[in-house]
């Protein structure tokens, strides 16, 4: 589809929910994974969503179920969260005018900016958001069954990556990848040792987790305080710490001195357990699931790699980067070890 198509099918779009009504669109910042464009409607703002990883109305249907159940429940969150927008004639999503086949829902805005740099007092607030969403989402049951896998099902990361062709692309990697030989024995090692935690996994209390709360999925306003989080599109079922340890996965810049990292984390948890508690047998696998939450993403570029997505250079980096940010955690891992009490 060409650009200046695109563009137009989208300014169509807000027909759907405000009629006759004379609205204007923008753009602005957005997500990675979907097209955004922001709706200003009778002084109002609104926020366009083009899903653009997928086709599938059920996934769709789920987020927007939790979403709008969370609606229910808004007082007992201090921030806001996107609420789709119910079409004139029932649902909230509608299908671009083409052949392609994309799905677009219209949510409200809320007015902020992701977070730049966070200090300790803000990664405390950041791990209360976290902790309140928890508790908020383990009290929703959704009838329909989610359409993501949990993280642990590693199989279902990506179509391409079954574990047969994960092993066979670390353990005899092609040619363009001979120089990473290493690196890869080491990654699929530690895929190893998650594959083989996989019933204790299981074991671990469940429940709906949003899946990617971080920075860029979270707004401040202009004197810090959180004031919404954002992109609900991946929420499941889940163990409940994986929650945190994708919090924390985003949080370990290798790059920082370890007295700094420990003090970060732990801001977040303490943020974090005013809200959520967790048991010895969550915290002592943490560490293995923030090294999950680095092994998804391995996964996830192997497979678009293996179906001709990316070239062979962003693979490269995204090798080097979960055997440095693994490897890490296996030295550093005491740096997770939280109180309990």
């Amino acid at each position: 589809m060409r650009v200046i198509e695109k563009e137009e099918q989208l300014a169509e779009l807000p027909a759907n929910w405000f009629g006759d009504q004379t609205w204007t669109l923008r753009v602005g910042a957005g997500g990675m994974n979907n097209t955004t464009r922001f709706v200003e409607v009778e002084d109002r703002t609104y926020v366009l969503r083009l899903y653009e990883t997928h086709r599938d109305r059920n996934k769709i249907k789920f987020e927007h179920s939790v979403l709008l159940r969370l609606a229910e429940m808004k007082e007992e969150l201090p921030f806001e969260i996107p609420m789709p927008l119910e079409l004139p004639t029932g649902g909230t999503v509608v299908t671009l005018g083409d052949d392609d086949g994309k799905l677009a829902a219209l949510f409200t805005f809320t007015e902020g900016h992701n977070p730049i740099e966070l200090g300790l007092h803000q990664l405390k607030e950041m791990g209360r958001s976290a902790g309140q969403l928890s508790v908020s989402l383990a009290q929703i049951a959704i009838a329909d069954k989610p359409e993501y896998a949990p993280y642990y099902e590693i199989e279902h990361i990506h179509p391409s990556c079954k574990p047969d062709a994960i092993r066979a692309f670390a353990m005899q990697p092609p040619e363009p990848f001979i120089a990473q030989q290493d690196e890869l024995a080491y990654i699929f090692d530690r895929y190893m040792a998650l594959y083989s935690a996989i019933p204790t996994i299981r074991q671990l209390p469940h429940q709906l987790v949003h899946g990617d709360i971080n920075g860029s999925n979270m707004l401040v306003d202009d004197e810090g305080r959180f004031v919404a989080i954002l992109d609900f599109e991946f929420v499941t079922t889940d163990a409940r710490v994986m929650e945190l340890a994708v919090c924390l996965s985003d949080l370990i810049d290798p790059m920082l001195s370890e007295d700094r990292l420990s003090r970060n984390c732990k801001a977040f948890y303490e943020g974090y357990r005013e809200f959520v508690q967790l048991s010895p047998e969550e915290i002592k696998i943490l560490p293995l699931l923030i090294e999950l939450r680095r092994l998804d993403v391995f996964i996830h570029f192997l497979g678009r790699y293996l179906d001709g997505v990316d070239p062979q250079g962003v693979l490269v980096d995204i090798i080097g980067n979960t055997y440095e940010k693994t490897k890490w955690l296996q030295e550093h891992n005491t740096l997770l070890h939280f109180d309990l009490n």
